[in-house]
């Protein structure tokens, strides 16, 4: 595990695309070893049939620009997250691992308090150089509408400029409505 946390921190990229070979696998860090040990415990097989649904929605749909997110970095929808690479679309944050870790920041501060995102966020503690930032993300995250419920299955049909306009970073300060104000279990 140390090993795969210090990795992880060298790494800039998003490991969600290990698919089935063990050995590729085995050159991710601590989010890869995550999604493998997700992969292997999950039946991959509803995620995979959703991830084709996605590609095959209409261009400008939620659904389909994550999709086209994922696949442009070779990636799959993984278990109990398919929510989260929702959230990289619609807040904006790329799939390396700063962004990352200031989307934790922001949605910590929006009030999703769950085990998977304080321990995500606390790899910033090996980032100072991003310690401003996360601080930063942590109070717009407190200032914006609640996104801890979206749902992918939910928006995939939704165009995805309006889920930016109602959730986004950039929205404007008039939709800030329906903040998170309760503590979130997962």
């Amino acid at each position: 595990l140390t090993r795969c946390i210090m990795h992880t921190l060298r790494d800039t990229h998003h490991t969600h695309n290990v698919g089935n070979n063990y050995s590729k696998a085995m050159k991710f860090k601590l989010p890869g070893c995550t999604v493998v040990v997700l992969q292997t415990v999950f039946d991959m097989k509803k995620l995979d049939d959703l991830h084709n649904t996605l590609r095959l929605l209409p261009d400008g749909s939620t659904g389909k620009v994550v999709a086209g997110l994922l696949d442009e970095r070779n990636f799959r929808l993984i278990p109990k997250f398919p929510n989260h690479d929702l959230k990289h679309v619609v807040l904006d944050y790329e799939m390396k691992i700063e962004d990352e870790i200031k989307m934790q920041a922001y949605l910590v501060g929006n009030g999703n308090y769950t085990w998977p995102c304080l321990l995500f966020l606390t790899l910033g503690i090996f980032k100072p150089i991003i310690w401003k930032d996360i601080v930063a993300h942590y109070q717009q995250g407190k200032s914006s509408p609640c996104v801890f419920n979206l749902n992918l299955t939910d928006v995939m049909h939704v165009p995805i400029d309006k889920l930016k306009k109602k959730y986004g970073r950039n929205r404007t300060i008039a939709n800030k409505s329906s903040r998170c104000t309760t503590l979130r279990k997962q």
